[in-house]
């Protein structure tokens, strides 16, 4: 925090309080000082539980969420005295985490309410601790995708003409809660048809019919840890476009996982998967960004397809990142995309939990 000049940080996601605290609330808060221990913030009827699970730290407790605002504003103003004024022209500089889980409204009430202090992100200070992932980390993951694995089972036998999308995503996920999953970190995209072109999709609305592309992308959660398990299937015998798609993906596996070494960066794993699209005639069909990295969040650093200068950051020993994050897609025919969870290794990206690539079903 003082590399980056923050006097303080303050949590409200999720993924920062469960990595910080090893638990999580349905509003997580809390705030970080510069200086001395940690400060959760909670409501009265909460405080019992906390207390008892924080080694070394302060409850700060309130019986409204106005007295909580007018609490921390005070707490804020008086870590600020202690640090002592900034160079003329500048405010004090406070950390948070500006990404998907953090309410954009309190983000904003916390500006005005906190208008002599300078709002940023917290990335600076929390990616560098939450890049590597230890062996407690790595083995939460490892279940979450053997969950996933367990959805796609279950969301595999369903596939048949007539079948909807909502019918396959509501047993997949019946599947993976029933397995021990808290939760999916995004929906469950179930795409039939021309709808499998779309990057992130949704729940196709038209049943499935022979022949047709099925694209299945599921993210369960355990102890907040995110999976991303995506395949694609055919129902019935490919036909020549279909199999040149799905060969090719799985030649873009092959060419990028021994080259997630350290020191590679997501701008030369694309290259990679460029050089597979060209081999095959599909180079003009590519989506850049073939992986991202995954953790406590769904997309944590390297995540190149949000922040562009991402594709420069090198990978590092131990992070975990996907391999087949776009979709590889024909406008006006469909897509197909197979992604895993790997760790960063000095021979490659080791997959956490292998599931097959079978594409094909009977129709």
């Amino acid at each position: 925090m003082r590399e980056e000049g923050l006097v303080a940080v303050v949590v409200m996601n999720h993924d920062d309080f469960r990595y910080l605290f090893g638990t999580d609330r349905s509003q997580p808060r809390a705030l970080i000082p510069f200086e001395g221990p940690p400060e959760l913030i909670a409501f009265s009827g909460e405080e019992p539980e906390l207390r008892a699970s924080l080694a070394n730290g302060e409850v700060r407790v309130f019986g409204s969420v106005g007295g909580q605002i007018g609490d921390i504003v005070g707490r804020l103003r008086e870590i600020v005295a202690a640090v002592g004024s900034p160079p003329p022209g500048e405010r004090p500089k406070v950390g948070m985490q500006l990404w998907f889980e953090t309410p954009a409204f309190l983000v904003d009430l916390f500006r005005k309410v906190n208008p002599e202090v300078e709002l940023v992100s917290s990335d600076p200070v929390m990616d560098p601790l939450r890049a590597i992932k230890d062996p407690d980390e790595l083995a939460l993951m490892t279940e979450a995708q053997r969950i996933a694995g367990l959805g796609m089972d279950r969301a595999r036998e369903l596939l048949r003409p007539g079948v909807t999308a909502h019918e396959v995503a509501t047993e997949a996920l019946h599947a993976m809660m029933q397995a021990g999953a808290e939760r999916t970190s995004t929906p469950l995209y179930v795409n039939f048809g021309i709808e499998t072109c779309m990057l992130h999709g949704r729940q196709s609305p038209k049943p499935l019919e022979q022949g047709e592309l099925a694209l299945i992308d599921l993210t369960p959660q355990v102890e907040g840890y995110c999976a991303n398990l995506a395949r694609t299937f055919v129902l019935g015998e490919p036909d020549e476009r279909q199999r040149e798609l799905l060969a090719t993906y799985r030649e873009l596996i092959d060419e990028v996982r021994p080259a997630m070494r350290p020191g590679a960066t997501v701008g030369e794993l694309d290259a990679l998967a460029a050089g597979v699209r060209a081999r095959h005639g599909l180079a003009e069909f590519g989506v850049y960004g073939i992986g991202h990295g995954i953790g406590l969040r769904f997309e944590e650093p390297p995540a190149s397809t949000i922040i562009p200068p991402h594709r420069n950051l090198p990978l590092q020993e131990g992070m975990t990142v996907t391999i087949g994050h776009p979709v590889l897609a024909i406008p006006g025919f469909g897509g197909v995309r197979f992604e895993d969870v790997y760790r960063v290794t000095p021979s490659g990206g080791e997959i956490l939990w292998p599931y097959p690539i079978l594409p094909e079903l009977a129709g």
